[in-house]
């Protein structure tokens, strides 16, 4: 065994004394600085992403934080959606105001697709470059590609490229990517409410 060799033997031996956590290390895939410093390129990201989306089909609405229940509500009540899937329990607060009206049900967690007109979700991330939005799968509804999705995103959650967005995502949650030029039929059922 040569010098190399007993320095990566003593590395391996080390890194299993470790917890899983702790053997990650966090590599930067992309070198730019981020969009977020400066408030003309933070605009660009956002008009670039919003684009993207439309071009690929998708409806999108730009909010504020104290309009989006109401902006959740008219994009239910426009569809004549009764019954929302939400990702998670009890659910966004920004469901409740929709959820108020009689004979509205949300169904939480991993309810079967055919039990609801339409899913909500909260987004994790975007990139601006394809108009890809990133989702969590733990807890998320099975839904099939033909009912239609709300997704809501945070503006701050845009960011420039996949390679930006993968930095800032937590390796170990497992997600999926939606939107895009290969998803173009998802996209067209797809409503994005950016939240400035």
């Amino acid at each position: 065994m040569n010098s190399r060799e007993e320095i990566l033997r003593r590395v391996r031996d080390g890194l299993l004394d470790l917890p899983d956590d702790a053997r990650r290390v966090t590599v930067r895939r992309s070198a730019g600085r981020p969009a977020d410093d400066d408030p003309a390129e933070r605009a660009a990201v956002l008009a670039r992403f919003v684009e993207r989306l439309r071009e690929q089909g998708s409806l999108v609405r730009l909010v504020d934080t104290t309009g989006l229940p109401a902006a959740v509500a008219d994009v239910l009540y426009g569809m004549s959606v009764r019954t929302v899937l939400a990702a998670v329990e009890p659910g966004p607060a920004w469901l409740d105001h929709w959820a108020g009206a009689p004979g509205h049900a949300v169904v939480h967690g991993s309810g079967a697709a055919s039990s609801g007109d339409a899913v909500v979700r909260d987004a994790v991330a975007g990139d601006a470059s394809t108009g890809s939005i990133a989702l969590e799968v733990d807890g998320g509804p099975a839904v099939s590609e033909d009912m239609p999705q709300v997704c809501v995103v945070r503006a701050e959650r845009v960011f420039s490229s996949l390679p930006d967005a993968l930095d800032r995502l937590d390796p170990r949650r497992p997600l999926i990517w939606r939107g895009g030029p290969a998803d173009a039929e998802l996209a067209r059922q797809l409503v994005v409410l950016l939240v400035e």
